[in-house]
């Protein structure tokens, strides 16, 4: 239909809406584009009609009229950034020509909706290949955004009474996209409303249906089925298979997933499984395993081997069967002189130090995606008894009985275990030092010098000490891990108190920077900062590892920002948010928020054009 002279309204103004043009439809009702006259001028809006006299009867449309209405006012409860804003429902007249309602018979059902201005995400998706970092970024901050909504309308805090809002026809046609990025949710239930007469087939799109839609069964399982058949066509380009286990191996099979292991590969997929009580219960949670593979950088086949490799925790015995090549050649001239072999050992750790280097290469060599070098490895590992035997095959030539070739092999021995030793011993003191300056070069933001204190501090006041360098120094932060590394979140079981600021984040800052910022006229020396202006949200995950009791921290907007207010969330392994508030210029909220038992904090700021400069000064955890 493309007509300015159609109308439709409630009895009272049956002429109010003008439909200008068809943009849709969803089982027996058609979606129309249409604008309304006020205050002198038009605007526009979508109008959704399920008309009496199309192709259903009198007495279905009378017993689904009910249904039509409830669910219609229950929609009008839903505000929020994502979700379509629903301006009114009626039964009035059907459609008809100006002035001429009165004289037509039947009725018709109309919910009208605000109109969405942007690309719904077949023709968003259409635009993008995907070939870019940035790309890949914008796809997942929509999917994001979708997950964050549909876990909100699923979890009955859109309504007063606590009921869940499910939309029912989730799918690419029903998603729109402005031009800031926002993704919203359009087109809400009348699937569900009309599913007592007609089979399913007729208003789902192929691929996106869950197997009980097509035995009228709808739940929010329903609608994350849905989802990840979403994040199936964002991310390949291609309409989703039909069916739930097509589907599963269809997304594991992309290059971003098929490098995962078994189990996590299995977690991904579970969003397909054809029972809804199988897949996963918090869409948000299920989006961190998809941007860990999608967005990180790692993504070649080597990080399968990585994962997968067993042998990693044996790698300190690598050097003993790999060095003793390097060390046989000053060894001929030792044996002679039987005793003088043992005061040897002086000499031979200057010759050694050029074998060194092999102990190296452990931790990277699985990096190489070649098989010959993945089963090098264990062939270090296995055969070191005959692999030590047989460099030392020359040393017969020596006029020395077996015997004291045999003495001499155990000096050879000591000699080398003294020198893995001393350089694992330098390769610590090495990290260690290294891993000190980087920490003292952020917490130089903050002009944090002094010492974290073993005692448990004030969570009442921001900034809180900078534990970080005297984690450092302590000696218990790096030391548990044969690799050098930290453990998990960096900071040493022993410290009472961590800022925040100075942890490593799950998969990196994202849109977060840290340093200083000042808050209604008081300066905070670390902070973490989004100005996102019209971008995606700022989101930061840690891993707390239930070893923390409390987050303390100020949010706000800096006293510099050109917006004045800014929307702060954070929340525990993937729950509703722990604390979501709306923060203003000038007026900071410092909270507590109890994380005793937590493992992963998530740190957002929401984006939006009219957003300013958002602040979290002076994070800290305390035990």
């Amino acid at each position: 239909m493309t007509s300015q002279n159609l109308h439709i309204g409630p009895d009272a103004a049956a002429d109010r809406y003008r439909l200008l043009r068809s943009i849709g439809r969803g089982g027996e009702a058609v979606l129309y584009l249409a604008e309304m006259e006020l205050a002198g001028g038009s605007e526009p809006v979508v109008v959704k009609v399920l008309d009496s006299k199309t192709t259903i009867t009198p007495d279905v449309f009378d017993r689904i009229s009910q249904k039509w209405n409830e669910q219609a006012e229950l929609l009008r409860f839903v505000h929020r950034p994502g979700v379509v804003g629903v301006r009114e429902h009626f039964e009035g007249p059907p459609i008809h020509r100006p002035g001429e309602s009165e004289t037509l018979t039947g009725r018709a059902l109309v919910l009208v909706m605000n109109h969405v201005d942007g690309l719904d995400l077949r023709d968003w998706r259409a635009e993008r290949t995907l070939a870019t970092h940035a790309e890949r970024r914008e796809v997942m901050r929509t999917l994001e955004q979708l997950a964050d909504v549909l876990d909100w309308l699923h979890s009955g805090k859109a309504t007063p009474s606590g009921r869940q809002v499910i939309h029912g026809d989730l799918s690419p046609g029903n998603v729109m996209v402005d031009a800031h990025g926002q993704a919203t949710l359009v087109d809400f239930g009348l699937s569900k409303l009309t599913a007592d007469h007609q089979t399913a087939e007729v208003w789902f799109t192929p691929g996106y249906a869950a197997p009980e839609v097509f035995d009228g069964k709808r739940t929010p399982g329903t609608d994350r089925y849905a989802f990840g058949a979403i994040a199936y066509f964002l991310l390949s380009g291609e309409s989703p298979p039909s069916t739930p286990e097509l589907l599963a191996r269809a997304l594991v099979a992309l290059p971003q997933f098929a490098v995962l292991d078994a189990e996590q590969r299995a977690r991904i997929a579970s969003i397909y499984a054809a029972d809804p009580g199988q897949r996963p219960v918090n869409l948000a949670g299920w989006m961190k395993d998809i941007r860990h593979a999608v967005v990180s950088t790692t993504t070649s086949t080597s990080q399968r081997v990585v994962q997968d490799a067993p042998p990693a925790p044996v790698a300190p015995p690598v050097p003993v069967p790999v060095t003793p090549p390097a060390a046989v050649p000053p060894r001929p001239a030792a044996p002679p002189p039987q005793q003088p072999a043992a005061g040897a050992a002086t000499p031979a750790v200057p010759a050694a130090p050029p074998a060194q280097p092999v102990y190296a290469p452990p931790p990277t060599e699985p990096v190489h995606p070649t098989p010959p070098v993945q089963a090098s490895v264990p062939e270090g590992y296995g055969p070191a008894p005959t692999a030590a035997a047989s460099p030392s095959e020359p040393l017969p030539t020596s006029p020395q009985p077996p015997r004291k070739r045999k003495r001499t092999g155990l000096v050879i021995g000591a000699v080398l275990a003294v020198l893995v030793i001393a350089v694992a011993a330098v390769l610590g003191v090495q990290l260690l030092k290294d891993e000190e300056k980087n920490d003292q070069a952020r917490d130089g933001k903050a002009g944090a010098t002094a010492p974290a204190t073993t005692g448990a501090p004030s969570p009442s006041g921001p900034p809180p000490p900078t534990p970080g360098p005297s984690a450092s120094s302590s000696g218990p932060m790096e030391q548990p891990s044969a690799s050098g590394s930290k453990p998990p979140g960096g900071v040493a079981p022993g410290v009472n108190a961590a800022d925040l600021t100075v942890m490593s984040p799950v998969n990196g800052l994202g849109d977060f920077a840290v340093g200083a910022a000042k808050i209604n006229t008081k300066q905070y020396g670390a902070a973490f900062i989004a100005d996102l202006g019209c971008n995606g949200d700022a989101i930061a995950e840690f891993d707390l590892n239930r070893e923390w009791k409390y987050l303390d921290f100020t949010a706000g907007i800096d006293d510099g920002s050109t917006h004045e207010k800014g929307r702060v969330s954070i929340s525990l392994d993937g729950q509703p948010a722990a604390f979501s508030e709306l923060v203003e210029l000038g007026k900071p909220v410092t909270k507590r928020v109890e994380v005793s038992g937590a493992l992963r904090l998530r740190l957002k700021v929401d984006a939006g054009c009219d957003m300013g400069k958002v602040v979290i000064a002076g994070p800290q955890l305390t035990r």
